[in-house]
This record gives structure tokens, C-alpha cells and sequence, in this order.
């Protein structure tokens, strides 16, 4: 996951049309949030959603590590924090 941020990012074109690689963006997995976050709210109070065991939070500053964690397995979805 990647967040938006202060900036614009620098795209490599080349690098996209050499190897293949495309980019899209997707806000909640594309899903209509009037509907999707008031679903995942309610799964949450059951108890079927444990938000809590799915998200880790890292001060920005260790960002190195958010993304090893993740990429490693330990952490399922990494958010950085200021």
C-alpha cells in the first residue's frame, strides 16, 4: 500500500514501457465507501474483522523497517505515523 504524500513522485517512463510495469491507482480497493466502511465497521463489532491484528504502526522515520516488515510477512499492512 502506498500513501499519498507531500510531493510529486518521479516516474521512470522508460523503466514502464522497457519491462512491462504499469501504475494504477485504487482508493479502498476501488470498493463505494458508503457502503464498504460502514460493512467493515459492523464486522469489526462482531468481532469477524480484527483490524487491531491486521495493521502495525512505525513512526515515519522507521519506514525501512515498515516495508522489511512487510515484505518479510510480519506485518500485514504497515502505517506510518508522524
Amino acid at each position: 500500500a502506498v500513501g499519498l504524500g507531500a510531493g510529486v513522485p518521479q516516474i521512470d517512463l522508460r523503466d514502464l514501457v522497457m519491462r512491462g510495469k504499469s501504475v494504477h491507482g485504487c482508493l479502498e480497493g476501488d470498493s463505494v465507501p458508503a457502503v464498504f466502511i460502514p460493512q467493515l465497521l459492523n464486522l469489526h463489532a462482531q468481532g469477524r474483522f480484527p483490524i487491531e491484528r491486521l495493521v502495525t504502526a512505525f513512526p515515519h522515520r522507521d519506514a525501512n523497517a515498515a516495508l522489511a516488515a512487510q515484505h518479510s510477512g510480519d506485518v500485514i499492512k504497515p502505517v506510518l505515523t508522524w
